[in-house]
């Protein structure tokens, strides 16, 4: 009896193994147990069960050792569990012309038109292994992707362990929908990959790999299916992983470009050469096209609670700490083999360089990351995952729904118009969320900062204004738009919002030095990586027509700290300037230039500048800029009072950008008043001083980056129409005490309306 069942184990088995022997296999037909050993997969029937891409080719996979445990009386309650020592896949990266694909193996398995007894055990299957991994190579490149303890199991809807099966899945007989849950889990991810210095090296001996190393996560998948057939509906997945630990130098990114590029590559080759087919479509029994008729309404209040309407993909990340190095001056031996590939000198410094082995660190708090493929454009986005509503930006994209629909209705053919108008409530969206709760960016630092220097370039505040828990630091959402009936009606355009606050800024000079080399040293990479190879530039000529995003940045609380130069001796210098406003709006949507034509209305009554005022005025890629009351003070350092230096006043503004012209126009909406006093004034003619050096230092960084590159002559046009300025200069009356006569500094009163009832005021 138990030869018979091993032999027909085999038949089968040896459809998707190479080699498999009634000997490998030992099996307990009464006990529901049996065990395979060193399994090697048939790498073509794999490579047509995952329908892998034409550039993926599997070389070699095989795993240990499988043992199966099927609880025969208890395939209601319990699992079927499936134990699975170690998988090991090779996959070669290669631009050869794919095969012409073979029935699928799995379009027999079962009946695709009922969805029984059979269906649901397998679904239900538990998956245990002990780790996974894939080794990937090519001629360039060569890395690795592996997983540790992984386990796949059913979940109830909370996504706690059951001991019933039963309690995993919520039917509604009504709408004939089934929820089903199951998580996958590991405790430890790992992503290697790197240039190679030669064709023949191995992967073992590849240098300065980019790395990425996650202690756990898990992922989540919510599934809807016709509780008829068992085709899949709508699901929801998310990915959910715990802190992110990643050291990245210069190499390491420059590195991930080339990668990236190398990968592209091989897509846009496999696309010309490959046969493209849709056969397996309809080969697969578990995935069907989405049941059109919505869900009727239920009296199930446990489907209610969880049920979707939508397919949403989801990450969540509960903290990512990055790292970003520049060690090229360690570089020896085999490691500047990796810079002659990657044609990158480590030491392309610029003249009187003073960071040795700069860093920088960034800090990203609970990190969300939401995609829906096909979500209905004009919903209020009540059923989107932990997502508030209602909020300004739900506001936002339906007014710029709304604009685009008048634009696009104002067509002479009036049969596209009354189409329009019949699909313009069907219009599909495409939506990706980014929010990020909180942020922290450190200032550059190298191998002679101590520990007590480290300062933000980039703090939030939400811990100063006590935002509720759900509004987030960072809040990107970005939106594309389609009609699902029709391809050739015209489409709005689409759409990305910005939201960024409550936060501080903080000025330095060598941190801004030394992200303009980091932005030189990736841009000369991705430069180099991704020009077309047909015309030598970076954009084919055919994707410059695309019409670009229309783009609304919100910074909320924004503050903007100077640090005043040095050495303080003398109490009375001044050692900040801040400025702060409660809001900051740049777009560039034609429903937002509305409310503010008429701020233009001064610059126009004069004749000076015709040629900017016709570029800001119908120039395409304007943005308009707009803010609350502005104030700046300068003080003394942190937690103390501040000095007023520029009373509250709006600004607005029109920014034109151009191929090579850059047009700003900027207009107060209030009379400008400035207080100012001796000290105050001595510090921001020192201010200036400063900076005057240090874009001097900028512009000899920027005539090294670029030598021997092709000049790029861009333009800066700056107008700012001001009607009156009031300048409120305060003088002291009686005798300063002097900073070396401790017995009068410590008799004298600080704060500043103390010393301002002392003076008079004169403009």
């Amino acid at each position: 009896m138990t030869s018979i069942i091993k032999n027909q184990l085999v038949k089968h088995l040896s459809k998707f193994t190479k080699n498999l022997k009634p000997e490998q296999i030992s099996l307990d037909v009464l006990k529901g147990n049996s065990k395979l050993q060193f399994i090697e997969i048939n790498e073509d029937v794999l490579t047509e069960i995952l329908e892998l891409p034409s550039w993926l080719k599997i070389k070699k996979a095989y795993c240990t050792g499988v043992a199966v445990n099927v609880p025969w009386t208890k395939l209601k309650t319990c699992p079927i569990q499936i134990f699975i020592d170690e998988i090991n896949v090779d996959v070669e990266l290669t631009n050869e012309k794919k095969k012409a694909p073979k029935s699928n193996p799995l379009g027999n398995l079962g009946d695709s038109t009922s969805y029984g007894f059979i269906n649901k055990i397998v679904e239900n299957m538990s998956l245990y292994i002990s780790s996974v991994e894939i080794n990937f190579d090519s001629d360039v490149f060569g890395g690795s992707f592996m997983l540790q303890r992984l386990s796949v199991e059913s979940r109830s809807p909370g996504w706690a362990q059951v001991k019933d099966l039963r309690q995993t899945r919520i039917t509604c007989s009504t709408s004939n929908r089934t929820l089903m849950f199951k998580q996958l889990s590991w405790h430890l991810l790992r992503i290697e990959a790197s240039a190679k210095t030669s064709k023949n090296e191995q992967r073992s001996k590849i240098n300065a790999p980019l790395r990425l190393i996650t202690s756990g996560g898990k992922i989540r998948i919510a599934l809807k299916k016709n509780a008829t057939d068992g085709s899949v509906i709508h699901a929801r997945i998310q990915t959910i992983l715990d802190d992110i630990l990643w050291v990245a130098t210069l190499p390491q990114l420059r590195s991930a470009i080339s990668f990236a590029s190398y990968i592209a590559d091989l897509v846009k080759e496999s696309q010309k050469n490959n046969v493209i087919s849709t056969a397996h479509a309809s080969d697969n029994p578990f995935i069907k096209e989405a049941d059109k008729s919505s869900d009727a309404k239920t009296t199930t209040s446990a489907y209610n609670i969880f049920h979707f309407d939508q397919t949403s993909y989801h990450l969540h990340v509960k903290k990512i700490d990055l790292h970003l190095c520049d060690d090229a001056h360690t570089a020896s031996g085999k490691f500047k083999k990796l810079f002659d590939v990657l044609q990158w000198s480590g030491s392309d410094y610029p003249p009187d360089w003073d960071i040795d082995s700069g860093a920088m660190q960034v800090t990203l708090h609970q990190v969300l990351i939401d995609v829906y493929p096909k979500a209905h454009a004009q919903s209020d986005r009540s059923t989107w995952m932990r997502y508030p509503n209602p909020n300004p930006i739900v506001t936002w994209f339906n007014s710029h729904l709304n604009e685009q629909f008048m634009l696009l209705g104002n067509v002479e053919d009036e049969t596209t118009k009354q189409r329009l108008e019949r699909c313009w409530p069907q219009l599909i969206g495409f939506f990706v969320v980014l929010r990020v709760h909180d942020l922290t960016v450190q200032c550059v630092s190298d191998m002679n900062t101590k520990k007590d220097a480290l300062t933000n370039l980039f703090e939030s505040e939400r811990h100063l204004h006590s935002l509720p828990s759900d509004q987030q630091i960072v809040h990107v959402e970005f939106g594309t738009f389609y009609h699902p009936h029709s391809d050739k009606l015209p489409v709005p355009n689409s759409a990305v919002y910005f939201q960024l606050g409550p936060f501080t800024v903080s000025f330095d000079e060598r941190t801004t030095r030394w992200c303009c080399y980091v932005v030189h040293a990736l841009s000369s990479a991705i430069v180099r990586n991704l020009l077309s190879e047909e015309d030598g530039n970076l954009i084919p000529e055919k994707d410059l027509d695309v019409r670009p995003p229309t783009i609304k940045i919100s910074l909320l609380m924004p503050r903007l700290v100077l640090n005043l130069p040095g050495p303080f001796t003398d109490f009375n210098f001044p050692q900040r300037l801040v400025a702060s406003m409660s809001s900051l709006s740049i777009s560039s949507s034609p429903y937002d230039f509305k409310d503010h034509k008429k701020f233009i209305s001064l610059y126009r009554k004069k004749k000076e500048y015709p040629e900017i005022k016709q570029r800001l005025s119908s120039g395409k890629n304007r943005f308009h800029l707009s803010t609350s009351p502005v104030w700046i003070e300068i003080d003394h350092g942190p937690q103390t009072k501040g000095f007023p230096f520029l009373h509250d006043v709006s600004f607005n503004g029109i920014v034109a950008i151009d191929k090579d012209q850059v047009d700003v126009l900027v207009e107060p909406v209030e009379d400008i008043s400035i207080v100012v006093d001796h000290y105050q004034f001595l510090q921001l003619t020192r201010l200036g001083d400063k900076f005057t050096q240090f874009f001097d230092q900028l512009t000899l960084d920027m005539k090294h980056y670029n030598m021997g590159k092709p000049k790029s002559n861009v333009r800066v046009d700056f107008l700012s129409a001001i009607a009156r300025i009031r300048l409120y200069i305060v003088l002291t009356m009686g005798e300063i005490p002097s900073p070396y006569d401790q017995s009068a500094m410590n008799n004298f009163n600080h704060s500043f309306m103390d010393r301002l009832s002392g003076r008079s005021i004169f403009y």
